[in-house]
């Protein structure tokens, strides 16, 4: 529940601004009217003491985190008391124009320094039920009831319009903020394991290198180890232009800003299926699809024919069965496409869930399977693309693996 009252940084200062206008403003606006309006009836010592409730919080706005962080409870609360020690005073005075132009003054700065749409029309229904109250159990108002609650309305519709469109701007900031994060992470995560799984290879090279060049002065390598450490340095040079033609797929793969359109599903993973067998001539693959597949979902058709042909061909790259087992099967659910892909490779066990999407994450051997262990973090950026979640179902060492995915279900307007 306090979660909702938190402060962000930038509000802090919006805070303050608005204590020092309600602690300045509030007795200066009351000085005002006595000495301007013949028969004011005022209070200045209510308008001291608002005054000095909203200063009291201006300081406390200095101090230590914790407290700027919940400081917007003392001015909901705050609001809430001014506007009803306001409409009490108005009333003292048969709401006249100078006390009804500071009701109004109140009232929309309040509003604007509410910061949802929850809080304004919370705010606002306390307002009118003071009003009707004050209206209608003090006969000596003498203006016209009706045209001020529309007057207050009609602001209240304006205050709706002006809190959507900055609803809508924070929106779309916390949006741009999240996706800035992403690729943030993203980076760091980069840098970390590039460091490592880059420089591996390259200090192969190095030192192989080496040894290559001091036998061209001493001549004590025998053909074999020259030949060895040549194939060494060949391997590691293929290393690192596998790895970096993956990490330019990753990064071209993550783009969020991609188009959505129908496509035929049931042709894609037919052509799939083709080129999988064509990569693979002398493998005996079975192939069982669910036919309860949708012929045609929306989606970027080309990410994801990718999805779908990384995790199948993980299926065939990570097995050593005799018959290659691929089965996709679709999930009936009423907000998501969701699929799964089973194979009967070597299988992965459960505790490595979350690490096999990571950038160059692998459980084998380079010399046991080939991959630099970017395909899965793949396909996580594409199902991240299309807003939706991808995991290891289930898993078992030397029997199968299981991976899932969902994409929420789009319409199309065009279509």
């Amino acid at each position: 529940m306090l979660k909702f009252f938190e402060l962000e940084n930038h509000e802090v200062m919006v805070f303050r601004i608005w204590t020092i206008l309600a602690g300045v403003f509030i007795p200066v606006f009351g000085l005002f009217l006595l000495y301007f309006v013949e028969g004011a009836i005022d209070n200045m010592v209510h308008r001291c003491l608002l005054s000095f409730y909203w200063l009291f919080f201006l300081g406390a706005s200095f101090l230590n985190d914790t407290i700027k962080k919940y400081l917007s409870i003392p001015c909901f609360i705050g609001n809430f008391i001014t506007i009803a020690w306001i409409i009490w005073i108005v009333n003292q005075n048969s709401f006249s124009t100078n006390y009804s132009t500071g009701l109004f003054l109140c009232l929309s700065g309040i509003a604007i320094i509410n910061r949802s749409n929850i809080e304004m029309v919370i705010f606002y229904i306390f307002s009118f039920i003071l009003l009707f109250y004050s209206f209608y159990f003090y006969p000596e108002v003498e203006i016209s009831k009706a045209i001020f609650l529309l007057s207050v309305f009609i602001l209240f519709i304006i205050h709706i319009v002006v809190m959507g469109k900055r609803d809508y701007i924070n929106y779309s900031l916390k949006t741009l903020n999240q996706k800035l994060r992403l690729k943030n992470n993203r980076l760091k995560q980069l840098i970390f394991v590039s460091s490592h799984d880059l420089k591996t290879p390259l200090w192969n090279i190095s030192s192989f290198s080496s040894l290559l060049e001091s036998d061209l002065t001493e001549g004590k390598l025998e053909l074999s180890e020259k030949e060895y450490y040549l194939k060494l340095i060949i391997g590691s040079i293929k290393n690192i232009d596998r790895k970096l033609d993956d990490l330019r797929d990753y990064f071209k793969h993550d783009n969020t800003e991609i188009e959505f359109d129908y496509f035929d599903l049931e042709k894609k993973l037919i052509s799939i299926q083709n080129k999988i067998r064509n990569e693979n001539p002398n493998t005996h693959i079975e192939f069982d699809i669910d036919k309860g597949m949708p012929p045609k979902i929306v989606g970027n058709e080309y990410q994801l024919g990718q999805l779908f042909y990384r995790l199948i061909d993980n299926g065939i790259k990570y097995n050593e069965s005799e018959t290659k087992k691929i089965k996709l099967s679709y999930l009936l659910d009423s907000k998501y496409h969701v699929f799964s892909i089973r194979d009967n490779g070597i299988g992965i066990e459960m505790k490595y869930k979350d690490r096999i999407f990571d950038l160059f994450q692998r459980l084998h051997m380079e010399n046991e399977f080939s991959g630099t262990g970017v395909g899965l973090a793949i396909c996580k950026v594409i199902v991240e693309n299309h807003k939706g979640d991808i995991w290891l179902e289930s898993g078992k060492l030397d029997e199968w693996s299981e991976f899932c995915f969902k994409i929420p279900k789009r319409i199309l307007l065009k279509k």
